[in-house]
């Protein structure tokens, strides 16, 4: 498969710091239960407004969170439970 190379890409000092910064899944952190946590751990963009459109949040601490396979890929999870992770993401700026 040919990917895009991606203009603002996560570092791997960025993805530390995000994973060290939440210590696990987001999601278990606003209530998921940790019995739901499936997979590795993912980094997930999350923008600073619902209506910025289709373009990508930017790839820093400020924007990123991390959350397992399970909550960020397979079942809907963070879609649904962006203003959460909004609100988490200020509170942790």
């Amino acid at each position: 498969m040919n990917r895009k190379r991606r203009s603002d890409p996560v570092t791997s000092d960025v993805a530390l710091a995000v994973l060290n910064r939440d210590a696990g899944c987001v999601a278990v952190i606003l209530g998921a239960s940790p019995a739901t946590c499936k997979g590795r751990l993912t980094l997930d963009h999350v923008r600073d407004h619902a209506a910025m459109g289709a373009k990508r949040a930017p790839s820093d601490p400020q924007h990123l969170v991390s959350l397992c396979e399970e909550h960020h890929l397979w079942s809907g999870w963070a879609t649904s439970h962006k203003p959460q992770l909004r609100e988490y993401l200020r509170g942790v700026a």
